[in-house]
């Protein structure tokens, strides 16, 4: 919400965010490829009255259950939201410095130790 998305209930109560994208000009097929392009899975999701439909959407799903599990905590959240906005924000210059962000979050906490 700092970064200027708008989330459908004003906030979280659990661990998904249904993120109305209309304000960034993107739909949420857009926006689910894209930042698919960059490693950070979401799903495009329809939003209440959604003007796009459910096949291309106004809206993305976030859930945050894979990260958690993986270790990421409060920073690391931080940093993916980061991502998130400049990956959307910026998409007109290249998503490299977005994977590249992301590859380096996910080398702090790998799936599997190396024992």
């Amino acid at each position: 919400m700092d970064r200027g998305f708008n989330l459908v209930s004003g906030g979280t109560d659990n661990h998904l965010m249904l993120v109305d994208l209309r304000n960034k000009n993107i739909t949420g097929k857009e926006a689910e490829h894209l930042l698919d392009e960059v490693g950070i899975t979401v799903n495009k999701n329809t939003i209440p009255f959604d003007p796009q439909g459910p096949m291309v959407t106004s809206g993305i799903r976030i859930g945050t259950p894979a990260v958690t599990t993986r270790g990421f905590g409060k920073e690391e959240m931080i940093a993916i939201a980061d991502i998130i906005a400049w990956t959307i924000e910026n998409r007109e210059k290249g998503i490299t410095p977005a994977k590249e962000r992301v590859k380096a979050l996910c080398d702090k906490f790998p799936l599997y130790s190396q024992k």
